[in-house]
C-alpha cells in the first residue's frame, strides 16, 4: 500500500479502509498484514487500535514502536520521539489477542536502539529481512530477535 511518508496518518487510514474493505467483501478471509520500518509503525499503532479484529495477523519487521527485550526499545523509544506524533510516537506491546510477530535484527538501529548506526548504515541490518509475507504462519506471534 503505498503513503506519503511524511504523513503518516495517511498510511494509517489507508490501511484501514483497506482492511474493512476486504473484511466487508470476504468476511471469512484470513487477513495477514506486513510492514517494515515506517510502515512497521504504522501497523503496529493499527493493531493497537483494532485488537478485537479477528482471523488476522500481523509481522512487524524493523519495528520502531517495538518494546525492549531483547535489545532495547525501537526508535520511538529515544528522548524527543513523541514530537513526531501519533501514530508513530511512543512504543507499546498492547495487541491484546491480535497475533503480532515482531522481526528485529540485533544491528538495526530502527528496532533496537542499542545497535547503534553502523549496521543500519552500513551493514544492510535494514533490508536483511523476509519481506515475503508467505513466509510467515498465520499465527506466529512474539519477538524474533536475531
Amino acid at each position: 500500500m503505498g503513503y506519503n511518508s511524511l504523513d503518516p496518518m495517511s498510511g494509517l487510514n489507508e490501511l484501514n479502509r483497506l482492511f474493512w474493505s476486504h473484511r466487508d467483501q470476504c468476511p471469512g478471509d484470513h487477513i495477514r498484514l506486513i510492514g517494515h520500518s515506517e510502515g512497521a509503525g504504522i501497523l503496529h499503532a493499527w493493531v493497537t487500535a483494532h485488537q478485537d479484529a479477528d482471523n488476522a495477523n500481523a509481522i512487524l519487521l524493523a519495528d520502531p514502536k517495538r518494546v525492549a527485550g531483547p535489545g532495547w526499545g525501537g526508535l520511538a523509544s529515544t528522548p524527543g520521539s513523541g514530537i513526531i506524533g501519533y501514530p508513530l510516537a511512543g512504543v507499546d506491546d498492547w495487541f491484546g489477542g491480535f497475533p503480532v510477530l515482531t522481526v528485529c535484527n540485533h544491528d538495526d538501529q530502527i528496532c533496537d536502539t542499542s545497535a547503534g548506526w553502523w549496521g543500519y548504515l552500513f551493514g544492510g541490518a535494514h533490508n536483511r529481512y523476509d519481506f515475503n509475507v508467505w513466509d510467515y504462519g498465520d499465527w506466529d506471534s512474539g519477538v524474533w530477535y536475531r
